[in-house]
């Protein structure tokens, strides 16, 4: 979440050539409808929220979080929707609309779940012992969303979300700079309060959704095997 200030995010060539798995999907309309709604949803908030704020810029603030602050309660869920301009709103659009979507294509179970946990527990983790200033932004929930895949793809040893978590972490290059203090103006607050929630979420979901992949069997080579491939040469 932006602390009335933003972070660029430089642009990336992607080169491995294992992440064309995750364009190997079914777009159809039904699937669209099913399974990735929510990260349409989120997306479509931000563009209106966002175009809401250039014709009353007020509704910032009274989106906003106000740590401790009661009048500001519902900025828990309403936060993460709001921004202070189209390049921040482009800083945070992108990962988290490519965070869901993954999110809901290999966690089909738990995605729903593991998204709102994260989008309410932040809220409420700044609301209670962030600064005392208005925060707003999605930076907090990509944070993290990108820590609970990440972690998650490691605990299970699951190597298509291990591609996915690194392509993840390429839209966050600053991830781990960004927990400190040490931009004035931007809400490092709400970037590690993300990045706590996405990583207890991982260990407390890590026997729901997908899972190790299977062992390779390697077939021992018999002696009468050896024999015939000698008598073929």
């Amino acid at each position: 979440m932006g602390f009335l200030k933003t972070k660029s995010v430089g642009l990336f060539t992607i080169q491995y050539s294992e992440i064309y798995f995750i364009l190997q999907i079914n777009c159809s309309s039904q699937v669209l409808r099913n399974k990735f709604i929510v990260p349409y949803v989120y997306l479509g908030l931000m563009i209106i929220s966002f175009i809401s704020g250039l014709i009353w810029p007020n509704i910032k603030q009274a989106l906003a979080i106000y740590p401790r602050d009661f009048h500001y309660l519902s900025g828990i869920f309403s936060t993460v929707f709001v921004h202070k301009d189209l390049e921040h709103l482009s800083s945070n659009s992108l990962p988290l609309f490519v965070c869901l979507f993954g999110l809901f294509y290999f966690y089909k179970e738990i995605a729903l779940k593991v998204t709102l946990i994260c989008h309410l527990l932040t809220g409420v983790l700044i609301w209670l012992f962030a600064r005392s200033a208005f925060h707003i932004g999605a930076s907090g929930l990509v944070y993290a969303l990108v820590l609970f895949v990440f972690v998650s793809g490691l605990i299970r040893k699951n190597k298509k979300i291990l591609v996915f978590a690194l392509l993840t972490l390429v839209f966050q290059s600053g991830l781990l700079w960004g927990v400190f203090p040490l931009e004035e103006g931007v809400s490092w607050e709400s970037h590690l309060f993300g990045a706590i929630v996405g990583i207890l979420l991982s260990f407390l979901f890590k026997n729901e959704g997908p899972q190790a992949d299977p062992p390779k069997i390697w077939e021992e080579e018999t002696e009468e095997n050896t024999i015939d491939e000698y008598l073929n040469l």
